[in-house]
């Protein structure tokens, strides 16, 4: 159950990005991801008390994602940029170190 789900999230995001336009909304979508993190928090405060900034972009950007094409097909975009802009920032950390170790050491 959870391979078919996953393969609609994958299959949904190789349908994200077709056209110039698309690309564009997703750049705009990673883009404004701190704007996009305090509307979320305007929204629900209680919800995303505690939670760090990049999280609640990749929960929302998720979301808009997933299900904006009910309101607006470019909502799908927009909201891949925002999510792998939030997944990408919340990674940074784990990732970071490993990149610096093939960082020229100063003699």
């Amino acid at each position: 159950m959870s391979a078919d789900i996953l393969t609609g999230i994958v299959e949904k995001a190789k349908g994200a990005i077709v056209t110039q336009t698309d690309l564009i909304a997703a750049i705009a979508g990673a883009g404004s991801v701190a704007a996009l993190v305090q509307v979320i928090r305007s929204w629900a405060p209680g919800q995303t008390e505690g939670m760090e900034d990049e999280t609640v972009a990749a929960i929302g950007g998720f979301l808009l994602f997933y299900y904006g094409d009910r309101f607006h097909p470019l909502l799908v975009p927009f909201g891949f940029g925002a999510f792998l802009s939030g997944v990408g920032a919340w990674s940074s950390e784990f990732t970071e170190g490993i990149i610096l170790m093939v960082q020229k050491k100063e003699a």
